[in-house]
């Protein structure tokens, strides 16, 4: 266990992680390190009460890209390069995509460029910093700000996305967050507001799936690939599965998830607009992502909230998901993420990120 901490928040950018700068922000309960030269990611979040950090670590040789940053594959660029942690996903999420021109793979293009970052705050009170950076295919500019404020154990997230363009255009706005062990563990429970899933159509992909391709149904109960049901709130397999599936919660009552582990007294709950926001992705690689760079190394999930579902271009449009920005439009969201004790499961997460539930 860490000792206690009884200063002021602090923030710095003399530190670097694998060779890149990074930022660091901490206060008595949480210690966030992010990479401005890689998307902005955030690629630790520490829980300072439990000396846990909540959030995945891909286990691959990853490095920023330093001389192309345009997914110019269908999956390998962006994944060669993932780190695991939170990303920022513009402007597609999931597979491939052509736009006029040219052509993106996965995810886009935002998690793969070099972020400006401005430190904004640094008192008594809370620490900011800004991240900034210009799309390169896309006329898209983002701006990202994290706060971490005095004795909260809360990062606070506020996102803009600009049209610069001289046309509308279509796009998907995803938090690509990542949590694994010890936090995920099959004793966790997975709290979401939603009233139906969907699963991925599968087609030849996810050849390790326990969920029935293309099946809909009513959260949380999925119809599984050879039969019978998966409580996707409680069926956690443990490290040695060999399981990979994508579903999409939908019909979200709030805009909120919590995932609990009760044994290792510690959550981890994401505060988030349903507008534009309105699906939460649920990537559940359990050792069986076999494809390159993971080849069954993964053990984590994504709970990551999306513009649009499924995973396809086409697929969006047809659910009437995918959303438009008109020339010099805006649109912007506020995110809390928040870790916690004390509790067996989650009934709610408030606007501010207050999580309540049951006690353990």
């Amino acid at each position: 266990m860490l000792p206690d901490w009884n200063s002021s928040p602090r923030i710095s950018t003399a530190f670097t992680y694998r060779g890149l700068d990074a930022v660091l922000l901490e206060n008595r309960s949480l210690r966030v390190v992010l990479l401005p030269e890689k998307g902005g990611d955030i690629v630790s979040l520490r829980d300072k009460r439990t000396d846990v950090d909540v959030l995945w670590h891909a286990p691959h040789n990853w490095s920023a890209p330093t001389a192309r940053y345009l997914p110019s594959e269908p999956n390998s660029t962006w994944n060669d390069h993932y780190p695991g942690g939170w990303q920022t996903n513009l402007p597609n999420a999931g597979g491939e995509r052509e736009i006029a021109g040219s052509a993106y793979g996965l995810h886009g293009e935002s998690a793969l460029l070099p972020w400006d970052a401005t430190v904004t705050r640094a008192d008594d009170e809370a620490v900011s910093v800004r991240l900034e950076v210009e799309l390169v295919r896309y006329p898209f500019s983002v701006e990202r700000e994290l706060t971490l404020h005095a004795d909260e154990s809360k990062l606070r997230c506020s996102e803009t996305v600009t049209n610069h363009g001289g046309v509308e255009l279509d796009y998907v706005w995803q938090q690509h967050i990542a949590l694994g062990p010890p936090l995920l563990a099959p004793d966790a429970r997975l709290d979401v507001p939603a009233a139906r899933g969907v699963v991925e159509d599968y087609g030849d992909g996810y050849p390790n799936r326990r969920l029935r391709s293309g099946a809909e149904f009513d959260w949380p109960n999925a119809p599984g690939h050879d039969g019978g049901e998966i409580d996707l709130s409680t069926d956690v397999p443990g490290q040695d599965a060999e399981i990979h599936d994508l579903a999409y919660a939908i019909d979200l009552s709030e805009g909120w998830y919590a995932l609990t582990n009760p044994e290792l007294n510690l959550g981890f709950a994401l505060r988030f607009p349903t507008d534009p926001f309105e699906s939460l992705w649920y990537w559940q690689p359990f050792g069986g992502y076999a494809e390159s760079p993971f080849w069954n190394r993964t053990y984590n999930v994504g709970l990551e909230p999306t513009t649009a579902y499924p995973g396809d271009t086409e697929g969006q449009r047809t659910s009437g998901t995918m959303k438009t920005l008109a020339p010099g439009e805006t649109v912007e969201a506020e995110f809390v993420a928040a870790t916690y004790g004390g509790l067996s499961a989650v009934d709610s997460v408030s606007a501010d990120g207050v999580v309540d539930g049951p006690p353990r």
